[in-house]
C-alpha cells in the first residue's frame, strides 16, 4: 500500500523579485526553520462493475408489443416499395404509350395530308359536272325519313312513307 501512495513536495519559494536597499524582508527566521511538506494523495480505486439483468424493466407483454410494431413496421415499408414500384412501372407504360399515341397521330396526319394532296377536288368537280352530267340535287329530289332503328341502315329494304 505505501507503494501507491505517491509524495508531492511542497516548498515555499516566492516568485517575485524586489530590488534596492529598502527592501524588507519578508520572513525574518532562519532557513533552516522552513521544512518541506508532504503530503499523500490517495491511489484511485477500481469500482466493481456491477452485473446488469438482461431485458431489465422489459417484461414479455413489452417485448411481445415491441416485436409486433417491428414486423407491422416491415411491413408496412414493404408494402410502401411495392407500391412505388408499382407506380413507376405505370409512369414507364404511360409514357411509352404516350409515345406511340404521339407517332400515330402524326402518322395519321400525314397520311390524311397526302390524301387531301393526291386527289384536286376542283379537278373531281369539273369532271362530275362537265363531262358525266351530274348537277346539285334539288329539294324536291331529296326524300327524308325518320328510321325506326337509330343504329344502321338497311339499304335493301324499301324507304317507309
Amino acid at each position: 500500500m505505501e507503494a501507491n501512495k505517491s509524495y508531492y513536495k511542497n516548498e515555499n519559494t516566492r516568485t517575485s523579485y524586489v530590488e534596492g536597499n529598502t527592501v524588507r524582508k519578508l520572513s525574518t527566521a532562519p532557513d533552516t526553520w522552513r521544512e518541506e511538506q508532504y503530503y499523500e494523495v490517495p491511489s484511485p480505486r477500481r469500482q466493481e462493475r456491477k452485473q446488469t439483468k438482461s431485458l431489465s424493466g422489459i417484461n414479455f407483454t413489452s417485448l411481445l408489443v415491441l416485436s409486433v410494431a417491428i414486423i407491422a413496421t416491415l411491413y408496412v415499408c414493404v408494402e410502401y416499395l411495392k407500391i412505388q414500384s408499382d407506380v413507376t412501372q405505370m409512369n414507364k407504360s404511360i409514357v411509352t404509350l404516350q409515345k406511340d399515341l404521339t407517332t400515330l397521330t402524326k402518322e395519321n396526319d400525314a397520311e390524311y395530308e397526302m390524301v387531301n394532296t393526291a386527289y384536286d377536288l376542283d379537278y373531281v368537280y369539273h369532271v362530275a359536272v362537265e363531262e358525266l352530267g351530274m348537277v346539285y340535287p334539288n329539294k324536291n329530289t331529296v326524300i327524308t325519313y325518320e328510321s325506326s332503328d337509330d343504329d344502321y341502315v338497311r339499304h335493301y329494304e324499301d324507304i317507309p312513307q
